[in-house]
């Protein structure tokens, strides 16, 4: 989803220099596409294609193997194998959002999100982590109002949302991990007033903020839509192999709303 790739763009320059404040420039100059924008790309073209996830993470992977991925998906990337390492990091849930926005019933979106996850993240944490952003992006676009996705998501997978985006602010550090990014990329949703604001409250917190923001966005985007200039920009900043992609998934996804 675009709005998970502007999520990512906008968060590339604070991951490592993490700020702890909700007024920046959306857009730097450095704002640049990383991991989390390819993957997300690698997850329109799998289904869009029909082709099996793992080989397409490899594939977009070897197209931009400098993009800032994490050491275990990296040694995975270069390797021979496509046998998924066991992983919980947050890499399962910042490439799923496309999932939530591509198939008519939650029971299919579990289940892909699932088979997505299990290419790499084969953990129950980073199967959850992918199950639940995609769910939460299916709510949203949906018209399940705010109540009904806090609510749903925390009896489903348990995490807990009642914390404050201030109180996580307080205390929140670098995180990797589904369990340590998802609750509370999902809380800077649920605390936002608009699209943007939601980018904002995901980067004001610290931590792994392209990740943070990449899922937040992805779920704002299902629930409020994206300004046209946000969204412009956003696509400037990636390669036209990347744009066409997302154009495509885009208008297949209006096609499958009409189809009877």
């Amino acid at each position: 989803m675009i709005g998970a790739i502007c999520g990512d763009i906008v968060g590339s320059v604070y991951e490592f220099d993490n700020i702890r404040y909700k007024e920046f420039p959306l857009f730097a100059e450095d704002s640049e596409f990383t991991d989390d924008s390819v993957l997300t790309v690698a997850t329109m073209d799998a289904l869009l294609h029909g082709i099996g996830y793992a080989e397409t993470y490899k594939k977009w992977f070897l197209r931009y193997p400098g993009a800032g991925y994490g050491g275990k998906f990296l040694l995975w990337g270069l390797g021979d194998t496509l046998t998924p390492y066991n992983s919980f990091g947050n890499g399962s849930a910042m490439r799923v959002s496309p999932i939530g926005l591509w198939y008519s019933t939650l029971e299919e979106t579990l289940a892909v999100a699932s088979a997505s996850a299990e290419a790499t993240h084969n953990h129950p944490e980073g199967i959850k982590g992918a199950e639940a952003t995609a769910t939460a992006i299916f709510l949203a676009r949906s018209g399940t109002d705010k109540t009904g996705i806090k609510d749903q998501i925390s009896k489903q997978f348990g995490y807990d949302l009642l914390e404050s985006v201030d109180s996580i602010r307080s205390w929140y550090e670098f995180d990797e991990t589904c369990q340590g990014t998802v609750p509370q990329a999902i809380i800077c949703f649920l605390e936002s007033n608009d699209f943007e604001d939601a980018i904002r409250n995901a980067i004001s917190i610290g931590g792994d903020s392209d990740t943070l923001a990449c899922i937040a966005g992805g779920i704002a985007e299902a629930f409020y839509g994206i300004p046209r200039e946000i969204e412009e920009e956003t696509y400037k900043r990636l390669p036209e192999e990347m744009r066409e992609i997302v154009r495509a998934f885009y208008n297949a996804v209006a096609e499958r709303k009409m189809a009877p």
